[in-house]
């Protein structure tokens, strides 16, 4: 697990433990349970989040995160930051693991990455939103976030399968 410092202090403000399958909306969750393939172009994307009509791609790595990122459902969250941040960030994380163990299931290795980013959006950049994002970890490429530990303006979590011992 990769983490920068905001994350780093989030986690510290809003300990997560005990993730379950309740912690994941009901649309995300049956994305995870839908479960991965590749496209012809090799790209391991989540099955239920491939649109219906092809669009081409610069390389693998665009395609995975084209498909395999969304934001997170919060609509039904206070606006509060201090009621907000700890419902959201367990939803994000339990929905990573539940993704990251299906594929490692379905590839037989954890080079499969979640990106949860937590981060102010919304109309006046005044909303916590978040973030998770899929990817496949290739040893000579450019990472999907580069130098997560020095990412200043959102709290980062790069992920795999291995991490989630202690949360779930």
């Amino acid at each position: 697990m990769k983490i920068n410092e905001k994350m780093t202090r989030m986690l510290a403000e809003y300990p997560v433990a005990e993730l379950t399958d309740r912690d994941i909306p009901p649309m995300f969750h049956e994305v995870a349970a839908e479960g991965w393939s590749y496209t012809p172009n090799g790209a391991r994307v989540l099955t239920g989040l491939v649109p219906e009509l092809t669009s081409s791609y610069f390389d693998v790595l665009q395609e995975e995160t084209s498909i395999n990122g969304r934001g997170m459902i919060d609509y039904d969250l206070p606006a509060a930051a201090s009621e907000r941040t700890g419902p959201l960030l367990r939803r994000c994380l339990a929905y990573a693991f539940a993704c990251l163990v299906e594929a490692e299931r379905k590839f037989g290795d954890q080079e499969v990455r979640s990106y949860v980013t937590l981060s102010m959006g919304g109309e006046g950049d005044d909303l916590l939103t978040a973030t998770v994002t899929f990817c496949t970890h290739t040893p000579n490429a450019v990472p999907y976030i580069r130098d997560i530990e020095n990412v200043q303006d959102a709290a980062v979590a790069e992920l795999t399968s291995g991490d989630r011992e202690g949360w779930y």
